[in-house]
């Protein structure tokens, strides 16, 4: 799950904001707790429950990667199927016996390495920041609290933890190292012959009867699209807008609001010192303090002595004081700060003594009123047009319903009537840019009932309604009309046949100097230059050739192929880099083996009840 929350995330945040997220963490709330009697899970593996809340979350997962690789009416035939629950409670069931094997060798993973991790996810972030809202919001949209993602993380990092102590203490043979290491480094000389179907279009004819049959059996390839001209009338946001009349006085309240806005949006940066460990934790804040005021900077005093090793490392700094994130006593302290430099007493909380200092102050530019006065303007106008829109979509949706010409209800708004001319559902048409019109366009309502359409609101906050002027339903195209397109399949495939043919030929006898093959060059899985990289696949695919012969293999692409010959086989010796990724390799193959058979045997010994 973490995965998909990384959305290909890259790069480190760093650990300034693993410090942030220390503190944010510890003022989440307390978990829901959920009573539910008898006993709903799905299975129970030496003695622990899968809970129905992780196998149903599992499940609606599942029928979404189904949904995205073969579409939505595919996976609803599987949703309910019992195959498709058996295959995600029987992976559950192996994540549950992993955890339990892994918890019995001791891998552990602590709260902090999963914090650091979860900084670099942007699904997190906001403005490239960890956001303690968005991560909720987040985590919630996928059935997630936030103990509940961090056991799992948790449980999933100590299982990698464990898979890669057995993997890297794999030990690989000597003998397995070099044959691999010898097959990275092998070279082959290969040389290759294109083919063009295109050369072999003058070879083909198209007959009548041909071109008739492929049109009956390809009958659905030539379907024109269902198509509407219909007459449409829009009240434009924009231009009501325009419209509106804003006081001065609502000019300038307005402006006292933004002046106001402005002003809260005043941040502050903030440094601190934690101290955790000791005895007399109070007595080491005031030391710390006696330093400061001896001379010594807060950074290197942080890097001395705090507790907090997310910040310390940064000179103590946290960054941004955010609301909502720290411990009460801790904010209230920090806010009070007025002067940067200034560093509080000491200051308790749950997590020990803080010496807190202010690092910046950070206040926003206020505009003037001239400056500000247009963007003013646009937005009151905006926003009391947005409530107008309000009954005038209602006495537009009442007319609409009670009228039968569209026309009557364009004279009353005092609007003109448009129409769209022709369209189908993929038409470039400025009109379909919103899926709620193109629904409305396409309607029964508006097609078979020939009603005026319900009144769309679009995105942009236009007020649309559409009725009929004339309809074309879908319809097979007539012969005449795609013969064109007919007789350039037809040619494209029988052309492809003949290319095909003539390869095959080709394998069957010795190579032609007269034909157009490429100079023979020296190639490696790595180093093949201008060569294309399928013929190189092939050419390693190919087995070797006998002495003074060579091997032949085709690569058939759309409207092309390449026949490719190995003429001989290149042994050269591996590479330092060459040889570690052999090793690297083995060991890991190896590694995987032994992990397998060791999970199938501890697997076998689990008790394991599904109900």
């Amino acid at each position: 799950m973490l995965q998909v929350f990384r959305n290909s995330a890259k790069g480190s945040i760093g650990k300034i904001i693993v410090g942030l997220i220390v503190i944010t963490f510890v003022l989440f709330g307390a978990e829901s707790i959920i009573s539910i009697a008898g006993n709903s899970s799905p299975a129970t593996v030496n003695g622990d429950d899968i809970s129905s809340t992780k196998f149903q979350r599992q499940l609606d997962a599942r029928q979404q990667e189904l949904a995205e690789q073969y579409g939505a009416e595919i996976a609803a035939q599987l949703a309910n199927s019992s195959e498709l629950s058996r295959e995600v409670l029987n992976t559950l069931i192996n994540q549950v016996i992993q955890a339990q094997f892994t918890s019995n060798l001791g891998f552990e993973v602590s709260d902090d390495q999963i914090l650091e991790s979860l900084a670099n996810v942007s699904a997190f972030q906001v403005d490239g920041k960890f956001n303690q809202d968005q991560y909720q919001y987040v985590l919630a949209a996928n059935g997630y609290s936030h103990s509940s993602f961090m056991a799992e993380q948790k449980a999933q990092a100590s299982l990698s933890q464990m898979k890669s102590g057995i993997v890297n203490s794999a030990f690989s043979l000597e003998k397995s190292v070099q044959t691999y290491a010898d097959l990275l480094a092998q070279q082959r000389e290969v040389s290759y012959l294109k083919l063009d179907a295109n050369e072999y279009l003058a070879e083909v004819t198209i007959s009548s009867d041909e071109i008739e049959t492929y049109y009956l059996e390809h009958e659905t390839d030539f379907l024109s699209e269902e198509q509407i001209d219909v007459n449409y009338l829009k009240i434009e946001l924009a231009a009501l807008a325009k419209q509106i009349i804003v006081t001065d006085d609502e000019l300038q309240s307005a402006y006292e609001s933004y002046v106001a806005n402005r002003k809260e949006q005043t941040t502050l940066e903030i440094s601190h010192i934690l101290f955790s460990d000791g005895d007399d934790l109070e007595a080491q804040a005031l030391a710390a303090l006696s330093r400061l005021s001896a001379g010594e900077s807060f950074s290197d005093l942080a890097k001395e002595l705090s507790d907090d090793p997310g910040s310390a490392e940064f000179g103590g700094s946290l960054g941004e004081l955010l609301p909502d994130i720290y411990v009460t006593d801790f904010y209230k302290a920090a806010s009070n700060l007025t002067t940067v430099g200034q560093v509080s007493d000491p200051v308790q909380t749950e997590y020990g003594v803080h010496l807190i200092q202010l690092d910046a102050i950070n206040s926003p530019n206020i505009a003037s009123f001239e400056d500000e006065k247009v963007e003013l303007l646009a937005k009151l106008q905006l926003d009391k047009a947005k409530d107008e829109m309000l009954s005038v979509e209602t006495d537009l949706a009442d007319l609409a319903f009670t009228s039968d010409s569209i026309q009557e209800v364009a004279d009353t708004f005092q609007t003109e009537l448009l129409n769209s001319g022709w369209l189908a559902r993929t038409s470039n048409n400025s009109l379909l840019n919103d899926a709620d019109v193109v629904e409305a366009v396409f309607s029964s309502q508006v097609i078979d009932d020939g009603l005026m359409s319900e009144v769309v609101k679009t995105e942009s906050g236009d007020l649309i309604v559409v009725q009929k002027k004339d309809y074309k339903p879908e319809s097979t195209k007539a012969l005449e009309d795609v013969s064109e397109a007919i007789v350039a399949a037809l040619k494209s495939q029988k052309a492809n046949e003949l290319m095909e043919l003539a390869i095959e030929e080709m394998l069957q006898q010795p190579l032609n100097s007269e034909d157009a093959w490429s100079t023979p060059e020296v190639v490696s899985r790595q180093d093949y230059k201008d060569i294309p990289s399928a013929i190189v696949e092939k050419a390693f695919e190919l087995a070797k050739p006998q002495v003074e012969g060579y091997s032949l293999g085709k690569v058939i692409d759309t409207d092309s192929a390449y026949i490719v010959a190995v003429h001989r086989v290149v042994d050269a010796a591996p590479t330092d880099e060459q040889l570690l990724l052999a090793e690297n390799f083995s060991q890991q193959m190896m590694g995987s083996v032994e992990y397998q058979v060791l999970f199938n045997t501890i697997r076998n010994q689990a008790k394991i009840k599904i109900r």
